[in-house]
């Protein structure tokens, strides 16, 4: 059995790297949206960044500081900036009927910062993230090539390293990137295999 030292210096470790891939992802993707190679889906990505801020803000003044929220702070810094990018250089999707995502997905906002059970409100923010990323995932399934990047394929491994890093804790702590290694790995899909197999 490893001494706890060692495994603060590895979760330490993982933590770094699972958030410098998740920052390279991030960067890819601005990269991808400033060329026009993708087109965010702007409610998604800003209801993504201020959904983790939240989140983070949470968990410091809660908990204080922790080398696992690495991945979280990077993805709300660049989901923010994803979306600013993509008002500023007016290449996003923005439908009305999306909008309804946004109200269903600040519903499960208002349980998860009103709950006193971490369950509960670990529960109601993947709720919510999975509800803002609806439209990213019709668009994806409509248009794979809108949404083609490699930034899907490094968070999966952002997500996996993240998974890595709760052995040994409370499963609370599986539950997010456990969903985020499904989301990362169905956006991969629809934009990777499923265009490939529909050539």
């Amino acid at each position: 059995m490893l001494n706890f030292g060692l495994m603060q210096a590895i979760e330490k470790v993982l933590g770094l790297l699972a958030g410098i891939v998740i920052g390279s992802a991030q960067v890819i993707y601005i990269i991808n949206t400033v060329t026009r190679k993708v087109r965010p889906h702007v409610l998604s990505w800003t209801g993504w960044a201020f959904l983790m801020g939240t989140s983070l803000v949470s968990q410091i003044v809660g908990k204080g500081w922790q080398w696992s929220m690495t991945g979280i702070l990077c993805s709300t810094v660049g989901c923010l900036t994803i979306g600013m990018t993509a008002l500023v250089s007016r290449n996003y999707s923005l439908e009305r009927k999306d909008w309804q995502y946004v109200v269903w997905s600040a519903l499960c906002v208002s349980i998860y910062l009103l709950s006193k059970n971490p369950w509960a409100t670990t529960v109601f923010a993947i709720a919510a993230d999975a509800i803002l990323g609806v439209p990213t995932v019709m668009k994806a399934w409509r248009d794979p090539v809108s949404e083609k990047s490699l930034a899907w394929v490094l968070g999966v491994i952002s997500s996996v390293l993240a998974l890595v890093i709760c052995v040994g804790h409370d499963w609370i702590y599986v539950l997010f990137p456990a969903y985020l290694v499904l989301f990362n790995g169905v956006m991969m899909y629809l934009t990777r295999v499923k265009r490939v197999a529909a050539i």
